[in-house]
Parts: structure tokens; sequence; C-alpha cells
């Protein structure tokens, strides 16, 4: 066998090519061993994740219970503040008004009277 360059350059290519086919075949296991790391911390995730959801929603579900509740809570508070309202409102028309005409009345009477005394110490 004769070694011409076309000889040389087929024995090139074909190590060329079988060192191209180790060097993907050690790739491909290397992936291989990344991605079966890969499932086997998805698969621990998600057996950790669905338990703490399920709390999440429980606690989210929790809070809007009690969210109703300081919602009555408020609607509780703005009646009485209604009827609280209402009742200043009664009480200020039954004690005010009299206390208004009393005291009408009294200036009424402590004008008369300065009236009346000074009109005597003028006849005086």
């Amino acid at each position: 066998m004769e070694w011409d360059a076309g000889a040389i350059m087929k024995i090139a290519i074909g190590i060329f090519f079988f060192l191209v086919a180790i060097g993907l075949t050690y790739a491909l296991f290397r992936l291989a061993g990344f991605l079966e790391q890969l499932t086997t911390m998805l698969h621990d995730v998600n057996q950790e994740v669905v338990p703490i959801l399920t709390r999440v929603q429980t606690t989210v579900d929790e809070v809007n219970s009690e969210l109703g509740k300081v919602d009555e809570i408020t609607g509780s508070v703005v009646a009485v503040t209604d009827r609280i309202e209402t009742t200043a409102a009664a009480i200020q028309s039954a004690i005010g008004t009299p206390v208004k005409k009393m005291a009408a009345f009294s200036a009424g009477v402590t004008e008369a009277v300065s009236t009346f005394i000074s009109q005597r110490r003028k006849e005086a």
C-alpha cells in the first residue's frame, strides 16, 4: 500500500470521526447523569412543594375568613356610630332647646330688671 496524500487524509478523517464519536459519547453520558440528577431534584421539590402549597391555601382561606369577620365588625361599628349620632341629636334637641329658651328667658329677665333699676335711678 502506498502512502499518498489521499490515504493519509482518509486515515486522518477516520481518526477525527472516531475522536468526535468518543467525545460525543462522553458528553452524552455526562448529560444523562445531569438529567438524572435534575429529575431526582425535581421529584424531591415536587414532594416538598405540594404540602407547602396546601398549607398556603389553608392560610389564605383562614385569612379570608378573618377578613369576613373584620367586615362584619366594621359594619357593626358603622351601625353603632349611626345609633350614637341619632342619640346625640335627640339628646341635643331634648336638652338644647329648653336650655336655649331658659337662657333667652334669663337674658330677658336680666334686661328687664336692669331697665327697671335704671328707670328708678332716673326718677330718683
